[in-house]
């Protein structure tokens, strides 16, 4: 049973006195800068606003468009030219009018905004130290995550370390992007010094906060340091490890498991809006991230399917008992004797074109349903971090720290959870190891958003979007490395310019 929360924001209203009219009066019961930040429920309800900029649909990271913009523009999914948007930067034609990477970038500016707020606030008020430190922080978490990802996604961006609401602070150029990096890894460090080992469903942990630091490290190739960071999640008082069954972490039953480390918690709780920003009393707290992917006869939507190359990447090699690759059979639907789709063996359920077509099942209801419509919502929680990601990108530091035998070893408990794969056999050489890796990280974040950022940091993305798809590749540019900072950040922000080439 998820805990339920109905995650509500708080509208902080600045005062301003006015001398013009003596009929102009205060409405007593509208938080204003004076009234608010008195009690623990202010900055609870105010913490709880930093979240939703992660789920909201349109802009969301963790939401439906934005988990379609981490994984649009990769070699493992093709989208169909439903959603011009989308489609857009799956073709590499979107430009810096693009609304989704547009309020992407506005989702982040705007939780940084709330946790600024929550860090000036919190000094100097006389509650228990506890709550200080915990309060403290998870908003310094919450700060470095997006500025990681925004770093992530945009490159060079405005760094904001302060609230305001002063004009003159709107005006202000980028910070490089290893200067952004290096602020989001000061925010972990310190997050992780104030916060618990365990917390609340859904809230950061001190172990949340090391696994974004060394995936940080890893992204900027701070081998060692990345080493030192993780290497410790691994053992007591940590009590990670990865489930025997892969599909406990994409189910609604099995949420807030031991592999997870972070989660974006989705409840029955507000109002029956999906479409809405999360944030007004109609908002629904669901996702229509099931129904995107689903087939037609269904009920969804069929926005994306795996590709030819990805569906090769899960079948390259059989299981330890001659099956397929149980990821395989659980991430992706195809036509196989046996195939279970809504709870229905998949000849019954398509024909045609759609039966012969592969079909996503990670995060979809699939057991538990037998349709996926949008009236039915979706409260699959989805896994922001897994353990599953910090064992391998542990095998990445020891790889590239010339500890072959040690990378083969953290592979291995990837291959072997739940007695799927043997374990590795292939040459022992660090080219050999590496495609391993690479392989492994293919299968098992497939759909998570992952795989674009992995190929761009091994220097291996041309390569293999041009091996996908020629006639797509031919439209794509060194520029498609980032997103392009939004027309109206530059319209509005005059200090801060345009990404390179775009």
């Amino acid at each position: 049973m998820k805990t339920i929360k109905l995650i509500i924001f708080v509208f902080i209203a600045v005062a301003l006195n006015s001398c013009e009219g003596k009929l102009d009066l205060t409405n007593p019961n509208k938080p204003t800068g004076a009234t608010f930040w008195k009690t623990e429920a202010d900055f609870k309800q105010t913490m709880a606003s930093c979240y939703t900029p992660l789920k909201n649909w349109n802009g969301g990271y963790y939401g439906t468009r934005g988990l379609m913009t981490r994984i649009s523009r990769a070699d493992d999914i093709e989208f169909r030219n439903d959603i011009a948007d989308i489609y857009s930067m799956h073709r590499f034609t979107n430009d810096p009018n693009n609304s989704v990477a547009h309020n992407i970038f506005y989702q982040f500016y705007n939780a940084i905004y709330r946790a600024n707020s929550i860090l000036q606030e919190i000094e100097g008020k006389d509650f228990p130290e506890d709550f200080i430190k915990k309060t403290r922080g998870e908003a310094l978490f919450i700060r470095g995550m997006y500025y990681f990802q925004l770093a992530k996604e945009f490159g060079d961006v405005p760094l904001r370390l302060e609230a305001s609401q002063d004009p003159v602070t709107f005006q202000l150029a980028k910070s490089s992007q290893a200067d952004v990096y290096a602020q989001a890894a000061k925010d972990f460090i310190e997050s992780a010094n104030l916060l618990p080992v365990s917390n609340d469903k859904g809230k950061p942990t001190k172990g949340t906060s090391y696994a974004y630091l060394g995936k940080l490290y890893v992204y900027t190739e701070k081998w060692q340091d990345a080493k030192n960071t993780l290497e410790p999640l691994t053992k007591a008082p940590y009590t990670y490890k990865l489930v025997d069954d892969f599909t406990w972490n994409f189910d609604e039953e099995h949420e807030n498991n031991a592999e997870s480390i972070f989660e974006i918690l989705y409840e029955p709780v507000g109002g029956s809006d999906q479409w809405d920003n999360g944030e007004t009393a109609n908002s629904a707290q669901s996702t229509t991230i099931a129904v995107e992917y689903a087939a037609g006869a269904v009920g969804g939507w069929f926005e994306a399917k795996p590709t030819q190359k990805m569906m090769d990447i899960f079948l390259q090699e059989k299981a330890a008992n001659g099956e397929y690759d149980y990821r395989a059979l659980t991430s992706v639907a195809w036509n196989y004797p046996g195939c279970m789709y809504y709870m229905k063996p998949i000849q019954e359920v398509l024909s045609g074109d759609d039966l012969n077509s592969y079909w996503i099942l990670k995060y979809q209801n699939s057991k538990t349903r037998e349709q996926e419509v949008e009236t039915i919502p979706s409260y699959i929680n989805e896994r922001a971090m897994r353990f599953a990601d910090v064992i391998l990108l542990l095998a990445e530091c020891e790889l590239n720290l010339n500890n072959t035998a040690q990378a083969i070893s953290y592979i291995d408990q990837i291959r072997t959870r739940g007695g799927n794969l043997l374990p590795y056999s292939g040459k022992t050489d660090a080219a050999s190891v590496k495609n391993e890796l690479v392989h492994q990280r293919a299968i098992e974040f497939f759909k998570e958003g992952e795989r674009f950022y992995d190929l761009r940091r091994w220097g291996l993305l041309e390569q293999e979007l041009k091996s996908q798809d020629p006639i797509r590749f031919a439209s794509f540019q060194k520029r498609h490395y980032y997103l392009p900072i939004p027309a109206k950040e530059i319209q509005t922000n005059l200090l801060c310019t345009q990404n390179s080439d775009w």
